[in-house]
């Protein structure tokens, strides 16, 4: 009996820590979003808790979350070593990957937005979230050619990475590749550059602690207006990485195949969600 308790304490531990690898690599991999999966694997919920009430949740959920936490960073520093290496080789044809899986993302936001009836005011939300932020991505595009990688930019990346982390399916990289600030981040990462992680963690760690209990409670009494916000914001940020010039015909083909690709395999990890549900 003991023996078949210690056996089932351990398969807990070793399937958390297996949740937590892929949290760690959701951080960074695009069209995955950390706060879907962390709704998918239950711990949505125990996590806004701690960040509303710190000492009184810790102390409920510590061992739960411990071996999450640890898995997520095991996950985050493979992923980041995988993708720098990708990105230094194949930028272009990862991009089109990546883009695929962002756009594959897409259908499973308009179901989980369909879970409650739509309204005008879904609408509205919709349309007025993607006018404004294709609008403002319009605006920056003329100055991003002259944004030079610094503190300050890095804590506004690490604020993006918070968002996708308290607002289920919204992914950083969207956000991270128009900037240009995506690849310097994966190789601070890679090579464990404090000048980097730093101002990343400060950014992220405060939107996480300012906007959580909100945007948990928007979500409560929100939902659908909450949910047609985020694929408003999700398609502003997409279409800009439509990639505009080929080398050749060949060049051309072989990115339409990776975006194509890049959409199975969403609308596959979408299905995997959907049957853990």
């Amino acid at each position: 009996m003991v023996k078949a308790e210690r056996e089932k304490k351990a398969g807990n531990i070793a399937y958390r820590f297996m949740q937590g690898v892929l949290l760690g690599s959701s951080g960074v991999l695009p069209g995955v979003s950390g706060g879907v999966l962390c709704v998918v694997f239950g711990i949505y919920k125990p996590i806004m808790e701690i960040l509303s009430s710190p000492v009184k949740k810790l102390k409920e959920y510590w061992k739960m979350l411990l071996p999450v936490g640890i898995g997520a960073l095991v996950g985050f520093v493979l992923i980041v070593n995988l993708l720098s290496t990708v990105l230094e080789n194949y930028k272009h044809l990862a991009q089109s990957l990546f883009l695929g899986l962002i756009l594959g993302t897409i259908p499973a936001l308009v179901r989980t937005a369909a879970k409650e009836k739509r309204t005008t005011a879904s609408y509205i939300a919709f349309f007025a979230s993607f006018v404004c932020v294709f609008s403002l991505l319009s605006f920056l595009k003329l100055f991003s050619t002259n944004i030079v990688p610094s503190f300050f930019w890095f804590v506004g990346a690490g604020i993006i990475f918070g968002f996708s982390i308290v607002l289920p399916g919204l992914s950083a990289y969207t956000m991270l590749e128009f900037f240009g600030l995506f690849e310097p981040i994966i190789q601070g990462a890679r090579n464990i550059d404090f000048t980097v992680l730093i101002p990343v963690f400060i950014g992220g760690v405060a939107a996480v602690i300012l906007f959580s209990k909100a945007i948990s409670i928007l979500y409560e009494k929100k939902f659908s207006i909450m949910s047609h916000i985020i694929i408003g914001i999700v398609i502003a940020t997409t279409v800009p990485l439509f990639p505009t010039c080929f080398l050749d015909f060949h060049s051309f083909m072989i990115q339409i195949i990776l975006i194509v690709c890049g959409i199975f395999v969403a609308l596959g990890f979408a299905w995997f969600e959907e049957k853990t549900k």
